[in-house]
């Protein structure tokens, strides 16, 4: 297997980005795929486009994605609402949620633009820990399996969302990734102008997509992981930049309709947390049933 990784940027500004795990044979056309993107993306017509190719010498690490649902909100002030709330319910004090919101509608850059990765925030006191603040740190070597791509194309289908699909996969692969390993929670808003959709992920409430997030058009956007205090810094770069991690199995998409009034946020995540503990209790019985099923087969 092979790790595909394109980045694409103009005037030194990242502008594109894709992730790809893939085997030998698959390279020639992922390539093209990926070159064909980057050429034609909403944030600029990019003046380098590198792809780099690299064979994984090293174990590859399967896991579930986080559960998906998708809420339906038409305010962006109930969006940002939300946004607050769920961190909130993922460990995150209310300042520090706010703060990490407010950085990313602004431009979280030192010069006010957009990074090209992520911060890293001490959820308690909102210190940044990324070594360099333009930059951030950059989620790679990740994939999804194409089972798991089929499942979840068929599952967004279901909601009309299947338009969304390559949007949403590797915005589901990079937060499940994240997730795994450390991370209280993370905020995503992107910073392509005509999306206006971001997510709040956890273990605990799994991926939760937001429309209206950030005003149409607005171009700033980007990505908080939130940790917690004493974490080894240098061990969780390692992992975010290096561990080869493939998504292999959907843990369910839904979608719930979010309310107007203000008790709303506290009733939306009573129900995405009694999802989460059902979807939970679902792949726990299927994990027995496959462990019965291989149990009586040997």
């Amino acid at each position: 297997m092979f790790s595909l990784r394109m980045r694409a940027s103009v005037g030194g500004r990242h502008v594109s980005g894709a992730e790809r795990i893939i085997p030998k044979k698959d390279i020639p056309l992922v390539v093209e795929q990926l070159s064909k993107r980057a050429a034609s993306h909403e944030n600029g017509i990019p003046d380098t486009i590198h792809i780099t190719i690299e064979k994984i010498t090293g174990a590859i690490q399967y896991i579930p994605a986080l559960p998906l649902t998708s809420i339906r909100i038409k305010s962006h002030i109930q969006a940002k609402g939300l946004a607050v709330g769920a961190l909130i319910h993922s460990g995150i004090p209310d300042t520090v949620a706010r703060s990490a919101l407010e950085l990313l509608q602004k431009g979280p850059a030192p010069d006010g633009g957009n990074m090209r990765g992520a911060i890293i925030m001490n959820c308690e006191n909102k210190k940044r820990l990324e070594p360099d603040s333009f930059r951030g740190v950059r989620v790679t070597r990740m994939d999804m399996s194409p089972r798991a791509v089929e499942t979840l194309r068929k599952e967004l289908s279901t909601l009309k969302l299947d338009k969304r699909i390559e949007v949403i996969r590797e915005a589901l692969t990079l937060a499940s990734k994240v997730a795994n390993f450390k991370t209280i929670a993370e905020l995503c808003i992107s910073d392509n102008p005509s999306n206006h959709v971001g997510y709040v992920a956890s273990k605990k409430l799994g991926f939760l997509r937001m429309p209206n997030l950030k005003k149409t058009g607005a171009s700033a956007g980007g990505r908080v992981f939130f940790v917690r205090t004493g974490i080894n810094l240098h061990e969780y770069i390692n992992y975010l930049e290096h561990a080869t991690v493939v998504v292999d199995q959907i843990s369910g998409v839904r979608t719930v309709s979010a309310i107007t009034t203000q008790p709303s946020v506290c009733s939306t995540m009573e129900c995405l947390l009694n999802i989460q503990t059902d979807c939970q209790d679902k792949n726990a019985k299927k994990k027995r049933k496959s462990n019965h099923r291989k149990s009586h087969q040997s």
